[in-house]
């Protein structure tokens, strides 16, 4: 199959190796140009838990240079979304499927409102902990799951024919008639660890082991939780406290790429997680102190690097 990988970041580079290794034709398309060249000269190398493998896949900065696809994956930030499917545009013909597997909520509202409604599928990838190494050289801690939906639901033919071609290349995949639980499911484990690591400095099993943060991670999931269940999400569990430390502990030196961000100077996706529960919760009379504070500091650490051009320490 035909694949762009719009976003070629930790994850979308980790996705494109390992499908490209499969012998799919691979698109990484990114604006991010000593990453397309390392690539372009080297291949991409994807080593962690799926092992260590250097794939020799196509690179660009120009969409045009790939033409329109069978398959097209967004894995860009949710900020980077609307730029990054324009920039797109000549990878998506009018029989592209459109699959984004992004964090956060908002973004399947998002790409709808892009591509439209006709081609477009809902993907969450669970307990992978990507980062880059360096430009073409990627990591991932774990790679528990991708799960994938139809915008509008239901099990279709090209959502199992998509389904297969993840498959196999050795992804662990289920297809679900109703994206909503997959959708808060990932949210509430971002909420969890995401914003804790980043003010904290702190990995996600450094978090499990420290009392205080911890304690934060949990009421930032209790109060989520309690948000999707006011929502009628039905989620695959009943205690969202023991939920999130178990996925913890299946990545326990994974820095959440809100992290990463912060300490690259780069801007974080803080408003559609911490952010978002708030919003949803203000709109449902729902009480979230903990997500309310925890994404005022993240936003103070944005503002103090762009001043300071650091993230920690003593000005």
């Amino acid at each position: 199959m035909k694949i762009g990988i719009v976003g070629a970041g930790a994850m979308g580079s980790v996705y494109g190796g390992i499908l490209g290794d499969a012998g799919n034709e691979v698109w990484l398309l990114d604006v991010w140009k000593d990453h397309v060249e390392a690539i372009r000269q080297r291949g991409v190398r994807v080593e962690g838990a799926s092992g260590d493998r250097t794939v020799r896949v196509n690179a660009t900065l120009d969409a045009r240079e790939a033409g329109a696809c069978e398959l097209v994956v967004v894995a860009t930030k949710a900020m980077d979304t609307e730029a990054a499917v324009e920039n797109a545009r000549p990878m998506i013909g009018p029989d592209t499927l459109v699959l984004t597997i992004q964090n956060g909520l908002g973004n399947a509202e998002r790409m709808e409102r892009l591509v439209g409604p006709k081609n477009l599928l809902v993907g969450i990838a669970g307990g992978f902990g990507a980062s880059v190494v360096a430009p073409g050289h990627v990591h991932h801690n774990g790679w528990e799951a991708i799960h994938l939906g139809e915008l509008t639901g239901g099990i279709t033919d090209r959502l199992d024919r998509i389904a297969e071609v993840w498959k196999k290349a050795g992804f662990r995949v289920r297809v679900f008639d109703d994206i909503q639980p997959l959708i808060w499911g990932k949210l509430i484990g971002n909420v969890g660890f995401s914003a804790i690591c980043t003010i904290t400095g702190l990995r996600v099993g450094q978090v499990l082991d420290n009392r205080w943060a911890s304690s934060v991670m949990e009421a930032n999931v209790r109060e989520a939780f309690a948000v999707a269940q006011a929502k009628k999400i039905k989620l695959s569990y009943d205690d969202p406290v023991a939920w999130i430390r178990e996925f913890g502990a299946k990545i326990p030196n994974a820095q959440p790429s809100m992290l990463q961000d912060v300490l690259a100077g780069r801007r974080t996706e803080i408003d559609s997680l911490n952010g978002a529960v708030v919003r949803e919760a203000e709109l449902l009379g729902i009480p979230a102190p903990m997500n309310h504070a925890v994404t005022r500091l993240v936003k103070a650490l944005e503002e103090k690097v762009r001043a300071v051009g650091r993230v920690y320490g003593v000005i």
